[in-house]
């Protein structure tokens, strides 16, 4: 009965926690991004995919929560020996004395980097000004470690509102979400998040793992994920390459044509795009 309830309390915890942080999230609402004003509303942006054709295949390794202590050096050293980039999504009161010389090996190893504000905090329980504090301190800390601007932010928990979208868009920057989940935070078996990034990867995903100190399943997995994933003719990205890819696709294939055509709303905007049928 012990382990019966020790197993009750972890199942309301995990539950519960999600609730929290994620009650009042809209993963969907619409915001317009990237260079080709794409709705990359969480719908969407998973619909991406159906304008891909086979031979589209890449993906963007997304890393959020660092830079840590101990784990993001063997990220690192990982992506370097598959010669894998990603995009790590950085929070900006971790990015200190030490762990700044980390930012800027990430940054001269040719990854991205971004922006997942500077507390992790559920930024929609803030106020607009509070937001764009969270997202200037956080650019600013980047910035004196690398001398680079920030592109990229993702907010926590998936968590947006119209203030954060305009906050992101006044200071530059993409919000931008994931479209496969590793759930590593977890704890599970590097086996288990293999499986999960593997059964659900598809052309043009956006995998989302994190940078945490105080797990190693992500270094674990991270190796065979890769190597798996390469064997099926998938190249890893970052996210602005992944964004000229997707955009210099949508281009093409956003032709006007008098019927046998679908509808996507970019940027309040109707225009027509030919059906898969016609596509392919």
């Amino acid at each position: 009965m012990i382990w019966l309830q020790g197993w009750l309390i972890t199942i309301f915890l995990l539950l519960y926690s999600s609730t929290t942080f994620c009650s009042g999230c809209n993963f969907n609402l619409p915001y317009c991004g990237l260079r080709c004003n794409l709705d990359l509303s969480y719908k969407n942006l998973s619909n991406i995919r159906k304008l891909l054709s086979n031979d589209n295949k890449f993906v963007a390794l997304t890393f959020d929560d660092g830079p840590s202590n101990n784990r993001a050096n063997d990220i690192i050293n990982v992506l370097e020996s598959h010669k894998a980039k990603a995009t790590f999504f950085l929070l900006g009161e971790r990015i200190n004395k030490k762990t700044s010389e980390i930012v800027k090996k990430i940054y001269k190893a040719g990854h991205e980097l971004g922006n997942h504000s500077w507390s992790h905090k559920k930024l929609t329980s803030l106020s607009s000004e509070e937001q764009l504090q969270e997202l200037e301190k956080t650019n600013i800390a980047i910035r004196n470690a690398t001398e680079q601007n920030v592109k990229w932010f993702r907010p926590p928990y998936g968590c947006h509102d119209d203030n954060l979208i305009e906050n992101t868009s006044r200071l530059n920057m993409y919000s931008i979400l994931w479209t496969v989940d590793s759930l590593d935070w977890q704890g599970d078996k590097p086996e288990i998040l293999v499986e999960r990034v593997v059964s659900n990867v598809h052309n043009g995903a956006i995998i989302l793992f994190h940078d945490h100190n105080n797990k190693s399943n992500t270094v674990e997995a991270l190796p065979q994920v890769i190597k798996i994933l390469k064997e099926s003719g998938y190249e890893f990205v970052t996210l602005s390459e992944w964004e000229k890819r997707v955009c210099d696709i949508v281009k093409a294939k956003s032709v006007p044509i008098e019927e046998g055509y679908f509808e996507k709303i970019l940027c309040g905007q109707k225009t027509k795009f030919l059906t898969a049928e016609h596509l392919y």
